[in-house]
């Protein structure tokens, strides 16, 4: 009877003790470490094991407090992203709102510019305008002080006039106003020339000469104007003088020649022909006739040309006195 294993059930008791005896006979034998070491491996895994599984408990719960951290630091995060969103559109509402702002003001500023380069100019113009004016104040300043003086003279010749030819000046035969820029003395023919004469009667020359006397003081321009009625030249005059321009040049070329003759400048007179163009009565009656025939002797300030002026007198005539 063999003694496999699997048909020991059937054998008898002795029979199964010999079997065992060969069977641990043949078995080959186990290393010492797994008869004596098994149950220290077991205690060594059991120990590695609880050991690794309270490591990863505490990993475990590392993990988790890291993650709860950095979600909460990731919800900061995000609130904080969304604040600066929000902050970012109104900065570049702000930043447009600045930069329209600012284009505004840099066309205010060119306006501005604008505006300060005309007030320049205006205020250049207007230095210039000023400064002239200031000149020109100036200039009539002292024109006005010569105007004066001017006529303080005159005015003293006048009364020296009027004083030395005071009989002529009550008879009528002279005339002596005094106007804004002059003296007029207006002498009547009837005393300065016969009837039909170009020639000065002796009576007129000693008028004339009280008068020269006068004017050798002064530095004013001496007009001797021509006058006659409008009659036309008849007789031996009209042989001579073709009309009342010659008749007229000729008398008053007498007076300017004594005048001349007196010691006053050629430079200083003037010879002026009217005819019977500036008349100062109508010539219908005789007597009127006569107030045109006449001799004006003007004095006028040096460098205006006055002639043929028509000034108002600035005093009544001396006649009216």
């Amino acid at each position: 009877m063999s003694c496999s294993q699997g048909s020991t059930w059937f054998m008898s008791e002795p029979f199964k003790r010999r079997c065992s005896r060969r069977s641990h006979s043949r078995a080959p034998q186990r290393p010492e470490w797994m008869r004596f070491g098994v149950g220290r491996v077991l205690v060594a895994l059991l120990v590695f094991g609880s050991a690794a599984g309270c490591v990863s408990r505490q990993a475990h719960q590392g993990v988790v407090a890291e993650r709860d951290r950095l979600s909460a630091q990731n919800s900061r995060l995000q609130n904080q992203i969304e604040v600066l969103q929000v902050s970012t559109v109104s900065l570049g509402e702000e930043l447009e709102t600045t930069l329209e702002r600012q284009e505004d003001l840099l066309v205010a500023q060119a306006e501005c510019v604008d505006e300060v380069s005309v007030l320049q100019q205006t205020e250049s113009r207007l230095g210039t305008r000023l400064a002239d004016q200031s000149v020109e104040l100036v200039r009539s300043q002292q024109e006005l002080e010569t105007a004066r003086a001017e006529l303080e003279r005159l005015t003293a010749t006048y009364t020296t006039l009027m004083s030395d030819l005071e009989s002529e000046v009550a008879s009528g035969q002279i005339q002596i106003e005094q106007l804004r820029e002059g003296i007029r003395v207006n002498v009547s023919d009837e005393i300065l020339f016969a009837s039909g004469s170009t020639r000065l009667d002796p009576i007129g020359q000693e008028v004339l000469n009280k008068l020269a006397q006068q004017l050798l003081d002064l530095d004013h321009h001496v007009e001797v104007q021509g006058h006659t009625d409008d009659r036309p030249v008849r007789g031996n005059l009209n042989r001579r003088f073709p009309s009342n321009w010659e008749l007229a040049a000729a008398r008053a070329g007498e007076v300017v020649r004594l005048f001349q003759q007196s010691g006053i400048e050629g430079e200083r007179l003037t010879l002026v022909s009217f005819a019977a163009y500036d008349p100062i009565a109508p010539n219908e009656a005789a007597e009127d006739r006569a107030q045109n025939r006449r001799i004006e002797i003007r004095l006028k300030p040096r460098g205006r040309s006055t002639v043929g002026s028509t000034e108002s007198p600035a005093s009544a005539s001396a006649a009216a006195e």
